[in-house]
C-alpha cells in the first residue's frame, strides 16, 4: 500500500535539505512545487533519500542539464513523495502523474496539435473508416496513427477509399438509409446500407485493411493481382476491373512509400538528440520493411539526463496503442528492463529495447539522428512567444500558464463568462471553465459581472494563472484590479486587459494597470498573436455556452441550469406548475409554497428564469 507525506518549506536547495529528514530510502515518486502549489517536475527513484540527495549537491559542469536542473531546483518550494511497493510500481505511477500534471521540466511528448488518427470501428457488422483527433481506448475500435498532418491523413483517406471501399457514413445514417449514395455510384463504398454486398464480402475488406495497416502491403496486391486474374480467366469482366482498380492504386500508394528496411521488420526507431540549449526526440516507424512515418519532439524544458528523458518517452509514445516487437534506441532508458516489461505487458507479448551498432538498424537510427537534430518549427515558437510576452508586459518571467475572461449576454439578458486557458502557449481545455451571473450578481452590467466572476474564479482550489487577461478596455481592467485587491497576494495573478483597435486595419490593444497608454505591439507581433488566440477561444467558449442556455430555455432542460435543483425538484416543479412557463411567472413566494423549494433556492431560481431571453431561439 502507497503512503503519502508531504512537506512543505522555503523555496530552494535547502527545501530538499530540510525534506530529507522524513524522506526513506524506499522506491517512490517524488514531486517538486513552486511558490504556487504547481507541480514543476515528477521524478522516481529506487531509493528515494539518495536520489533526493542528488540534487542538494553542487552542479559538476556548466552544462545545459545542469543548468536546468539548478533553474527547476531555485524554483522548489514544497517536496511531496509517495513511497511504492516496487521500482516498477513507481515508474508506472510516474507516467501517471506525468501525463495528469504535465509539469514544465519533464520531457513532454505533447504539443498544441491533436494529430489524426485512423479509426475502424468493429463493433458494427459493417465497420466504419473515419478520421478522429482523440482516440478512446476503451470504445472496441481499431486505431492507426498519428499523423502529422491533417492533410496528409486527409488524402490518405482517400487513397484507401480507392483500394477497401468501406462506408463512410455514422451508425444512425446507415440504420435510416435504403438507397445507395453518391459514394456507391463514384465506387468508394460498396453500399451495404442496399444490401449491395454480403457481410462475408466486406469483412474481406475489412482484413485486407487491416493487413495493409499491418505491414502486409506487397502480399495484398499480390494476392489482388491473383484474384483480378482468376476473375478475368472466369470472364467475370466487371469484378475484373474492380480488383484491377484496386490493385493499380494499392501498388502505387506502395510506391509512393517504399523506403527499404531490414527483412520486412516491424520496428520503431527513437533518437535522442542533445543540443546546447536541450533535447530533441524523433521516432521513426517501420512497418513490413517500410518507412511509414516519423515525428519530431521539442524537450528543451527537459530538466533530467538522457537516460531519464529516454524512459519517459517510451511510456509516452505509446500510451494510446502498442509498440512493436522491436523498439531501437539511441540512448538505453535508465531502467531498460523495467520500461520493456511495462511496453510488453501493453502490447501482449515481449519488446525488446536495442541500441543498434551496425548493418541496416544502423542506418535506420542515423536517419532517426538525423531528424532529431533538424529542429521543426518555423519562426518564433510558443516558448519565444511567451518570452517576448513577459518582456513586453514587464513580468519577471514568461507565463507559464494563461486565462483570459469573457462575459457574454444578449440586451442584458442571460449573463454567462467564459474562461480559456493555456499552458505553454497551448490550449489547455481540462482547464476551461463557464459561469452563470444572475441578476443580483452583475447580471447586464458588464463590469460587476466580470469583477463577480474574477472573484469566483481566484476564490476556489484551482491554482491562479501567471497571467489573466481580460476581453475589453480600461474599465474591465479597473474593476479587475478593484476585484483583486480583496484576494490574497499569492491569489493574484498578473492582470492585462486585450480591446479592439480603434479603426479597420489597427492591431488591438493591450492594455496594463496603472498604465495610461497601451503596450506597443505590432498586428505581427507573436505575443499579441499568441494572447489574440487566447481571447478569440474565450469568446467563442462564452458565446457557445449562451447559446446553448437559449436553447435550453425553450424547454424545461433549462432547470438543470440552476444549482440547487435536481431531477427530484424539476420533477416536483413540473408537476406543481403544470409547465416551464408557469414556473417562470411564478414569485419566489410561490415557488416555496407550491414547488417546495427553499428560500435561497426560490431566490436563486427567480433570479435565473428571470434574466431568460426567449421571445425567439437562437440560429
Amino acid at each position: 500500500m502507497a503512503t503519502t507525506q508531504t512537506t512543505d518549506k522555503p523555496r530552494g536547495a535547502e527545501v530538499i535539505k530540510q525534506a530529507l529528514a522524513h524522506v526513506p530510502l524506499d522506491p517512490g515518486v517524488y514531486l517538486m512545487k513552486d511558490a504556487r502549489g504547481r507541480i514543476i517536475y515528477v521524478g522516481k527513484a529506487k531509493h528515494l533519500k539518495n536520489r533526493l540527495t542528488s540534487y542538494t549537491r553542487p552542479i559538476s559542469g556548466p552544462t545545459w542539464y545542469a543548468n536546468k536542473v539548478a533553474t527547476m531546483v531555485k524554483q522548489v518550494a514544497s517536496v511531496e513523495f509517495v513511497i511504492t511497493a516496487s521500482e516498477k510500481e513507481a515508474l508506472l505511477l510516474e507516467s501517471t502523474l506525468i501525463k495528469k500534471h504535465r509539469p514544465r521540466y519533464n520531457a513532454d511528448l505533447r504539443d498544441d496539435k491533436s494529430y489524426p488518427y485512423f479509426r475502424l470501428s468493429l463493433e458494427h457488422d459493417f465497420p466504419r473508416l473515419s478520421l478522429v483527433r482523440r482516440p478512446k481506448l476503451s470504445d472496441g475500435a481499431q486505431y492507426y496513427g498519428p499523423f502529422g498532418s491533417a492533410g496528409a491523413a486527409r488524402q490518405t483517406m482517400y487513397l484507401l477509399q480507392r483500394i477497401f471501399p468501406l462506408r463512410r457514413c455514422s451508425d444512425h445514417t446507415i440504420r435510416n438509409r435504403a438507397r445507395p449514395c453518391l459514394d456507391f455510384e463514384t465506387g468508394r463504398c460498396p453500399a451495404p446500407c442496399a444490401d449491395k454486398i454480403s457481410r462475408e464480402d466486406y469483412a474481406l475488406l475489412v482484413k485486407q485493411m487491416q493487413a495493409f495497416f499491418a505491414g502486409q502491403g506487397e502480399e495484398l496486391a499480390r494476392r489482388l493481382q491473383e484474384e483480378m486474374e482468376k476473375a478475368a480467366q472466369g470472364e467475370r469482366f466487371e469484378e475484373a476491373a474492380l480488383l484491377r482498380d484496386r490493385w493499380q492504386a494499392l501498388s502505387r500508394t506502395l510506391e509512393r512509400q517504399r523506403v527499404s528496411a531490414p527483412q520486412e521488420e516491424d520496428i520503431d526507431v527513437v533518437a535522442l538528440h542533445q543540443a546546447e540549449d536541450g533535447m530533441r526526440l524523433a521516432q521513426v516507424r517501420v512497418r513490413g520493411g517500410q518507412v511509414v512515418g516519423s515525428r519530431v519532439h521539442d524537450l528543451s524544458r527537459a530538466a533530467q539526463e538522457p537516460g531519464e528523458t529516454m524512459s519517459q518517452a517510451l511510456l509516452a509514445l505509446y500510451e494510446l496503442h502498442a509498440p512493436p516487437p522491436l523498439v531501437l534506441v539511441s540512448q538505453m532508458p535508465s531502467d531498460p528492463s523495467l520500461v520493456a516489461e511495462v511496453l510488453g505487458e501493453k502490447a501482449g507479448r515481449k519488446v525488446e529495447l536495442r541500441l543498434p551498432l551496425r548493418g541496416e538498424k544502423r542506418k535506420l537510427m542515423d536517419m532517426a539522428k538525423l531528424n532529431a537534430a533538424q529542429p521543426r518549427h518555423e519562426g518564433p515558437g510558443p516558448a519565444a512567444a511567451l518570452e517576448r510576452l513577459a518582456k513586453k508586459l514587464g513580468l519577471a518571467e514568461a507565463p507559464q500558464t494563461m486565462e483570459c475572461l469573457d462575459i457574454s449576454h444578449l440586451g442584458g439578458s442571460l449573463t454567462v463568462a467564459g474562461l480559456s486557458a493555456m499552458r505553454e502557449g497551448a490550449a489547455d481545455k481540462s482547464a476551461y471553465r463557464r459561469y452563470k451571473v444572475l441578476g443580483g450578481e452583475g447580471g447586464g452590467d458588464d463590469y460587476a459581472a466580470m469583477a463577480h466572476v474574477l472573484a469566483r474564479r481566484l476564490s476556489g482550489d484551482d491554482p491562479p494563472p501567471d497571467l489573466l487577461i481580460l476581453d475589453g478596455g480600461k474599465g474591465q481592467l479597473s474593476m479587475a484590479v478593484q476585484a483583486l485587491a480583496q484576494a490574497a497576494p499569492e491569489h493574484a495573478p498578473a492582470l492585462a486587459s486585450i480591446a479592439k483597435g480603434r479603426a479597420p486595419g489597427e492591431p488591438d490593444r493591450i492594455y496594463l494597470p496603472q498604465r495610461k497608454n497601451p503596450v506597443n505591439l505590432k498586428a505581427s507581433d507573436p505575443a499579441l498573436l499568441l494572447i489574440m488566440r487566447l481571447r478569440d477561444e474565450a469568446h467563442r467558449f462564452a458565446v457557445s455556452y449562451h447559446r446553448l442556455l437559449r436553447k435550453k430555455a425553450l424547454t424545461r432542460s433549462i432547470l438543470e441550469e440552476v444549482p440547487g435543483i435536481g431531477p427530484k425538484k424539476r420533477s416536483r416543479l413540473l408537476k406543481s406548475f403544470g409547465s416551464l412557463a408557469a414556473v417562470k411567472k411564478a414569485g419566489e413566494k410561490e415557488l416555496q409554497e407550491r414547488g417546495g423549494l427553499d428560500e435561497s433556492t426560490a431566490r436563486r431560481l427567480a433570479s435565473f428564469l428571470a434574466a431568460l431571453d426567449t421571445a425567439q431561439p437562437p440560429k
